[in-house]
């Protein structure tokens, strides 16, 4: 039996909402909570230990049990099967709602020398966690994630990147008239008298919509921010009216009486869990000495480091643009409304190329003010289509040769090196092999259950076809045979159209879209092969399945009951007002017996078989 069986880097995966299929844990103590009521619950406190940090947390009621007849005790090692993180007073804590206490482990004393991984000191009563080196630590932790993978020979590498830090005043600012100011990281739907002194950092052209029951309307939204962080701001209908002229990008204002509620985070890219929305007592004034209120807070990402961001993330990139696309002017196939958008493309110095796509009016109006012009983008939403690229979407701001050091290190580097650098691009979606857990379908399952919209999911998983779906109109589509595109073509003619590209062009490239059913010893879904995934699982171009239908049923026999690695990632999905976890194929592999045979011989060295 190993010694130490606890699931490594499992709490900074937790702490930082990475997905994670359960996690094997050590309770380091277990605390009752004081009561809100008499009467009311019993609730208990946890102290979770992966060996290396520790991270307090909160058992859901159903558990509680497990605690008073003494199966959850100090150094308990538990399977954590389901959980959720949440905030409290500014911190993270992990509300446990399902795990199984692990018995065959036996007595087990202490393990390792976790640190607290919030920087917060552990609960009195508590095996002893070394706190005081946790804070140094997890700012170390900060750096390396946040250095540039630069190229050798870049001088500018080490200058690059500073770790912003947050310079919280201790003198209580107080507005004309008496009253004190709240932080934006204080508000909360539960605190209804504050007022914030906050800058806009981004203020919306004012938009319209209507709904088929006629319910039409008007809104802008405005992004506010201080020293402790930002906030997004909507005002509809007559608010709109009351307070669009009013306020300006770049400058400080009160804001007070208006409504704190939970983000929409399909509608916004701010770094929040809530959000405010003007109501008809709301008052926003001009701050006069606003010299305590920050012009703007950037934590850069290096294009290399994309490679470790889920789709629909959002991060902040400075970059060199080196070209510029042409605009274009479209009409949205699912809305129907004018499509503006333009391609940028940028370099930095980690070595990496990428493309940023703006939209609407800053995509019309977009020029660039010189050569060499460097872009910071602040918001910027992470795609993940034919590889790592870049949304610039409506609360997403960008300023071009901002007057800060990162813009001039980027230009002097570009001087210097970046003229005939080679540079990369994300040709992949797929994250590292080193990074992806091995998996199976029902770990998969249950790990999708913690999955929120905005998360994803990598996984490698071995399995077997068992069923393919076998429908002509299924498998396939008529695609863009232009490089990059991929976009379905819609026949116009003697010839296909593909509005995306806004040409016309005389054959398609038909490619794979389709289901396959695969298994493993513990259960079987269905999963989406694309077209490189298509090809090798049927041995053949989708092509040849179109123009020779016959050649269908009996490809899709031979293909079924074969073996594979599968790489994909998981992604929770809404289909008529539902939600579903999709499982798409990403790289696949046929099996080497030689290569599983070692895995599997590992495994039972590492479990002291």
């Amino acid at each position: 039996m190993t010694s130490n069986p606890l699931t490594a880097h499992a709490i900074d995966a937790i702490y930082n909402e990475r997905p994670i299929a359960t996690p094997i844990l050590q309770i380091l103590n277990t605390k009752p909570m004081p009561q809100a009521q008499p009467g009311a619950t019993n609730r208990y406190r946890v102290l979770f230990s992966d060996g290396i940090n520790v991270l307090q947390g909160i058992l859901g009621t159903p558990l509680n049990h497990l605690v008073e007849s003494k199966a959850l005790q100090k150094y308990t090692i538990i399977k954590l099967n389901k959980h959720h993180i949440k905030p409290i007073s500014g911190r993270k804590l992990i509300l446990a709602i399902e795990l199984d206490v692990l018995d065959q482990f036996g007595d087990v004393g202490k393990i390792g020398e976790p640190l607290a991984i919030d920087g917060e000191p552990a609960p009195q009563g508590a095996a002893p966690v070394a706190a005081s080196g946790s804070a140094g630590r997890a700012v170390q932790q900060q750096q390396q994630q946040q250095q540039y993978r630069a190229p050798q020979n870049n001088p500018y590498q080490q200058q690059m990147h500073q770790p912003q830090q947050n310079h919280h005043t201790n003198q209580t600012v107080m507005t004309p008239s008496g009253a004190p100011v709240s932080s934006i990281s204080s508000l909360n739907p539960y605190h209804n008298r504050w007022t914030i002194m906050a800058r806009v950092t981004q203020k919306s052209d004012v938009k319209t919509w209507s709904k088929p029951n006629g319910n039409e309307g008007r809104l802008f939204s405005m992004t506010l921010m201080d020293d402790s962080g930002e906030i997004k701001v909507t005002a509809f209908n007559q608010q709109v009216d009351d307070f669009f002229n009013v306020v300006e990008e770049g400058k400080v204002y009160y804001l007070s009486a208006a409504k704190v509620d939970i983000a929409k985070k399909q509608f916004s890219t701010v770094k929040n869990d809530y959000e405010i929305v003007l109501q008809r007592d709301s008052q926003i004034e001009l701050a006069q000495n606003s010299h305590n209120v920050p012009e703007m807070r950037h934590e850069f990402v290096p294009l290399a480091n994309l490679v470790n961001h889920n789709e629909k993330d959002t991060v902040d990139v400075i970059a060199l643009i080196t070209d510029v696309g042409e605009f274009t002017d479209n009409i949205s196939q699912k809305t129907g409304k004018p499509l503006l958008k333009r391609d940028l493309t940028l370099i930095d110095p980690s070595g990496f190329t990428t493309r940023v796509t703006i939209w609407g009016n800053q995509a019309q109006t977009f020029a660039l003010p010189g050569p060499h012009t460097v872009i910071a983008l602040k918001g910027a939403s992470v795609s993940n289509y034919g590889g790592k690229t870049l949304n610039a979407f409506g609360s997403t701001t960008f300023k071009l040769n901002p007057d800060i050091p990162e813009a001039f290190d980027i230009r002097g580097w570009y001087e210097k090196h970046g003229k005939d650098f080679n540079f990369q691009t994300h040709s992949s979606d797929f994250k590292p092999t080193a990074e992806t857990p091995r998996m199976t379908f029902d770990e998969v399952k249950l790990a999708a259950a913690n999955l929120d919209p905005s998360q994803t999911l990598y996984f490698e998983i071995k399995g077997t076809i068992v069923m393919m779906s076998k429908s002509e109109n299924t498998f396939q589509y008529p695609a863009c045979p232009k490089a990059g595109c991929n976009k379905k073509v819609m026949e116009d003619g003697n010839s296909w159209r593909c509005e995306n590209c806004n040409m016309t062009v005389p054959e398609p490239e038909y490619r794979y879209i389709m289901g396959v059913n695969a298994s493993d010893h513990t259960g079987q879904d269905w999963i989406q092969a694309f077209n490189d995934a298509g090809r090798v699982i049927t041995g053949r171009p989708a092509e040849d399945l179109v123009k020779n239908p016959e050649l269908v049923p009996i490809t899709f026999a031979k293909s079924t009951f074969k073996s594979y690695i599968f790489k994909c990632r998981a992604k929770q999905e809404s289909y008529r007002d539902e939600a579903k976890v999709r499982i798409s194929i990403v790289a696949i592999h046929p099996l080497d017996p030689v290569e599983e045979s070692k895995k599997l011989l590992k495994q039972l060295e590492e479990y002291g078989i």
